[in-house]
């Protein structure tokens, strides 16, 4: 999310009155009858893309200028990954409780089911076999997903297989998501509150549930959770953190939104710093960090416009996902004229296929 960071994930969500069950953020196998897939988009170069910044008051806000920065690097980044010629709209702010005002409590009742509960232990094992089917689901190799995780696990066992993989990465997912709960805001109180803003599936459903006329969500909000299903091996190294994603949304141009948190490339707690590989978020480093969320965005509209996926382990592609917080090393490996579309089969057109809505 990072890129689309959840597979086959299935979401109870409330449309109409109705309970109906939806794939949020694709790719499906189309099985069952009635399924319909999003086409790859149509794109009109002269046509700009809609963005909104959803803002959450006990976060930092990002410093003046940097989301007008992060887009326009994003349009050369796009020009020269991806040979597109995009334009951006004006930047829109909300607050952030505006995108998620269709999401009642009875809707989020029907969805928390889908969210590890810490203190059932015993479901441990429905997180380990969704992970593994995960892998197993990605087009890239075992050994090149092992390659990609291996040293950033914890776990005394090093894996061999997709099996002890999978287990490797929910212990260290589940580790570090607890760290996430000790950040504070300026006001003293845990940055992940009471509220549903840090929730993969709540940015998921909300989409659906309610109009986000827009092809491009940024926000100062940390993203960070754990659910039953559609986990992914690059969010659950980094305890269950979404760097971004692009899901469904049935008003935006494409079928989709792309969604980056600013978060990880900005916030200054020890946790987050580490995972960045000890680089520091400063005046210093601006043009690190607008570059390095360029390219994070970049990723997320490769999802979006070309319906690309994870190619792990192709260092020169802005698809494969950044390790851990590591945006500085992940940005320098990153080359384009190394990798051309098609180069691999999850950098292919259409390897992420996106379920339309009903």
């Amino acid at each position: 999310m990072s890129g689309l960071q959840r597979r086959n994930l299935l979401v109870a969500v409330g449309a109409l009155g109705a309970t109906t069950l939806l794939t949020a953020c694709a790719p499906l196998q189309p099985s069952r009858p009635l399924e319909r897939l999003l086409a790859l988009p149509q794109l009109n170069t002269s046509t700009a893309l809609r963005v909104v910044y959803a803002h959450n008051l006990r976060y930092d806000r990002p410093a003046p200028g940097l989301i007008d920065q992060v887009l326009t690097q994003t349009q050369a980044l796009c020009q020269a990954h991806f040979g597109l010629t995009l334009q951006m709209a004006e930047v829109q702010e909300v607050p952030i409780s505006q995108l998620f005002s269709a999401i009642t409590p009875v809707l989020w009742d029907k969805i928390k089911p889908q969210i590890y509960d810490f203190a059932d232990g015993r479901t441990r094992e429905t997180l380990v076999k969704e992970m593994q089917r995960s892998v197993q689901n990605n087009k890239s190799p075992i050994a090149a997903q092992i390659q990609y995780a291996k040293a950033h696990l914890l776990s005394d066992t090093q894996p061999t297989d997709a099996s002890s993989l999978a287990r490797a990465l929910i212990d260290t997912q589940l580790a570090r998501f607890k760290t996430w709960h000790t950040l504070q805001g300026s006001d003293g109180l845990p940055l992940l509150d009471r509220s549903i803003y840090n929730e993969y599936f709540a940015w998921i459903t909300a989409p659906r549930a309610q109009p986000w006329p827009a092809e491009i969500v940024i926000t100062n909000q940390l993203l960070a959770s754990v659910e039953y299903e559609g986990n992914s091996l690059h969010s659950a190294l980094r305890g269950g953190v979404s760097n971004g994603l692009t899901c469904v949304s049935p008003v935006s141009r494409y079928g989709t939104v792309s969604v980056l948190s600013l978060f990880p490339f900005i916030n200054q707690a020890p946790l987050t710093r580490q995972l960045r590989g000890d680089v520091e978020a400063s005046a210093e480093s601006a043009t690190s960090t607008v570059t390095a969320a360029a390219a994070l965005l970049t990723h997320e509209l490769g999802h979006q416009l070309l319906h690309l996926g994870h190619p792990f382990g192709q260092t020169a592609c802005v698809m494969n996902p950044p390790e851990l917080l590591r945006f500085d090393a992940w940005v320098k490996s990153l080359d384009a004229p190394q990798c051309p579309l098609g180069n691999h089969a999850e950098n292919t057109l259409g390897a992420e296929r996106f379920l339309a809505s009903p």
